[in-house]
């Protein structure tokens, strides 16, 4: 069993670093950023959606705790009211790689969707990048459809 564990500041921290490094790799393979200013760039995005880091109103920031093996990775999200509907949103899901290709995913995404139900959140939306086969194939299976789709050809290359 998996819980969504609250960060501390330190976890925090750490989570912060992560995440930007993160998505400045996944901005970068997709072709949307230069290396040199995707750390940058990744910083002040991530800066401007938490600006009270932990303590951002309608922001989760979370361990995944596994109950036998421990924290396996990481979870942030936000809860919006649209028209009167609680709506979710992943900004980040991070499975250690360690614990990858295990269903540790799979379970997160239950643990998680069982709290949003408890929470009376009506909808999860989430962005994965193109590139990103394993992830959007986890997406699919667990009920997920896409509800926007960029394409894009690069021309350069050819």
């Amino acid at each position: 069993m998996i819980n969504l564990v609250r960060m501390n500041e330190e976890q925090y921290k750490r989570f912060f670093e992560e995440t930007v490094k993160e998505y400045a790799e996944e901005n970068v393979k997709e072709g949307r950023w230069k290396q040199s200013e995707s750390i940058e760039r990744a910083t002040k995005e991530t800066n401007e959606l938490l600006p009270k880091g932990i303590h951002t109103d309608g922001h989760y920031l979370c361990t995944l705790q596994h109950e036998e093996v421990g924290p396996i990775g990481t979870i942030w999200y936000e809860i919006r009211e649209k028209n009167g509907d609680k709506q979710a949103f992943i900004y980040s899901i991070m499975i250690d790689e360690e614990f990858q290709g295990k269903g540790y995913g799979k379970q997160s995404l239950i643990a998680f969707e069982t709290e949003l139900v408890s929470m009376d959140v009506i909808s999860i939306g989430l962005h994965v990048f193109g590139h990103n086969k394993r992830a959007y194939q986890l997406y699919t299976k667990m009920g997920y459809i896409p509800t926007s789709i960029k394409l894009k050809k690069d021309l350069k290359n050819k």
